[in-house]
């Protein structure tokens, strides 16, 4: 039986799938058809209909952050645009959402915006296989992906019980540290609790709690700079986290989930710094402090880092150790992603854990499995790989929701 019909009144958006089309669509052409067609089926497979999520609620700097990223990942040319179909979806300021037909200007000025029931009732008819997500907002890393969750729309990327503790830098640590994995030794600081270190002594790091792109972080090597430093962090987050400056290397490494379930630990990458990295060797701003169009690449310098980095034996072991216990420790799904300390004695210490990535052809986790040596790695092939595993899980719980009929 068809879907039961939707009492909304839906205005047509950016050419959506027409509600009688989609109640029309029948289960065999749904995504796991279109990635392996079943023998001798009638109806030829559709594309996969893959659904960016782009936006932010929170703030002008994560709405222009996502779109950047967004369309990097929509811009290159190597998208499989035979096997996917993309529609994006965005998530304003003011909470309207609307869906234009791409992320140029000239698209985003044209495109209607509706309230969220509105905007619900069209993803219903839209009927995506798999959502991507390009909000870096804490709300758009969570609560939206729980949205699609509900939403029974499959997602790339981790679900938002990872995510949720690992915005939090003093809970990443906790949950990594109970489970033997090193951290540097720090202290939570709450604006109107406990405001100053009480046992951490400089040089010491200070950054916001749920902050990311190193906003709001400070390298304090004289005591007379730690009011200041803290003070600045508190303007990001009432909970800032402190921790003991380790002198050294840093390295950046990602593990991937491999079709089978086992893990990978892709190529490393090593930043060359003079002390630790800044907003400013994230992302690039203009003079008014706007992220430019071009922010992600304007950032990279030549020289400022190198994939695969050199490192000795022993320390890639370690490393590898390191990262897999701690994507099995923080439930990750598909890809996880940590910056790392390397000490003068080649002990490596998790900083933080990243578990966001748009997948453009600028991506760190693209660029380092270009190094891998596997075509089935290389950009964009390990995208659409996690877009079709992603999108295979849509036609599972359907399945399995016609088994309990």
């Amino acid at each position: 039986a068809p879907p039961a019909v939707l009492h909304w009144t839906v205005t047509p958006l950016a050419a959506p799938v027409p509600l009688a089309m989609a109640q029309a669509l029948p289960m065999e052409t749904t995504a796991e058809a279109a990635i392996s067609p079943r023998a001798g089926a009638q109806q030829p497979a559709r594309k996969i209909r893959v659904l960016h999520l782009v936006g932010s609620r929170q703030e002008e700097f994560y709405q222009d952050l996502s779109l950047v990223y967004a369309k990097a990942c929509d811009s290159c040319p190597d998208l499989d645009r035979q096997r996917f179909e993309f529609h994006f979806a965005l998530v304003h300021l003011d909470g309207l959402w609307s869906f234009p037909e791409g992320l140029d200007d000239k698209a985003l000025a044209a495109s209607r915006r509706i309230p969220m029931g509105e905007a619900l009732a069209h993803i219903e008819c839209l009927d995506p296989d798999v959502m991507v997500p390009h909000m870096f907002c804490v709300e758009g890393m969570t609560r939206f992906r729980s949205l699609f969750d509900l939403l029974d729309i499959p997602f790339l990327g981790n679900h938002e019980y990872t995510v949720w503790p690992a915005t939090d830098k003093a809970t990443t640590k906790q949950l990594l540290a109970a489970n033997g994995i090193r951290v540097p030794k720090g202290e939570l600081l709450q604006r109107g609790q406990v405001e100053q270190p009480q046992a951490v002594r400089v040089p010491f790091v200070v950054k916001p709690c749920n902050e990311d792109n190193s906003r709001g972080i400070t390298l304090v090597r004289n005591e007379e700079d730690a009011a200041a430093a803290i003070e600045y962090a508190f303007s990001f987050d009432p909970r800032v986290v402190v921790d003991e400056y380790i002198a050294g290397r840093e390295v950046r490494c990602a593990v991937i989930e491999e079709e089978d379930g086992t893990l990978t630990v892709l190529p490393k990458l090593e930043y060359f710094l003079k002390d630790i990295r800044t907003a400013a060797h994230k992302l690039a701003t203009d003079p008014s402090g706007k992220l430019r169009p071009d922010a992600i690449k304007a950032a990279k310098k030549d020289g400022d880092r190198k994939c695969p980095a050199e490192l000795s034996p022993a320390l890639h072991e370690r490393i590898d150790r390191v990262v897999m216990d701690a994507h099995r420790v923080l439930s990750c799904r598909h890809y996880s992603l940590y910056d790392l300390r390397i000490d003068a004695a080649e002990q490596p210490y998790i900083l933080e854990a990243c578990f966001f990535c748009s997948f453009s052809p600028l991506s760190v986790i693209p660029a380092m499995a270009d190094q891998a040596g596997r075509e089935d790695l290389r950009h964009p092939n390990l995208f659409h790989s996690f877009l079709g595993r992603a999108a295979a899980e849509k036609q599972h719980r359907r399945q399995l929701g016609q088994q309990r009929v």
